[in-house]
């Protein structure tokens, strides 16, 4: 597959993802280095975005008063699971992860 069509799947994965999402409260954090740090939690989805200008796209993450970019990206896996686990991971070509994860109502 070019990295044209699965930059097209991916877009249109995005705009379903964030459709089913809009609203719900998130917690989003990061692993890099063998280390976690999360860096919010609570705020609302707004929805994602992708810039893809070059071989390897940007994805824009928006929520409730916090963005957040990825640039040069190599993989994205939404996660749909039961207990809160369901989100998305979005990886770099360094290996580092944005991630993505939606609160429970036992979490808020």
């Amino acid at each position: 597959m070019t990295a044209t069509a699965r930059h097209h799947q991916w877009k249109a994965f995005l705009d379903l993802f964030t459709e089913i999402n809009r609203g719900r409260p998130t917690r989003l954090g990061t692993f890099e280095n063998g280390n976690d740090l999360w860096l919010e939690a609570g705020l609302g989805f707004k929805g994602l975005d992708m810039d893809d200008r070059h071989e390897f796209p940007s994805i824009q993450i928006f929520l409730e008063g916090y963005q957040r970019a990825v640039d040069n990206v190599r993989e994205i896996v939404f996660r749909l699971g039961r207990g809160g686990e369901d989100g998305v991971d979005i990886v770099d070509l360094g290996g580092n992860t944005t991630i993505l994860r939606f609160e429970t109502e036992a979490e808020k």
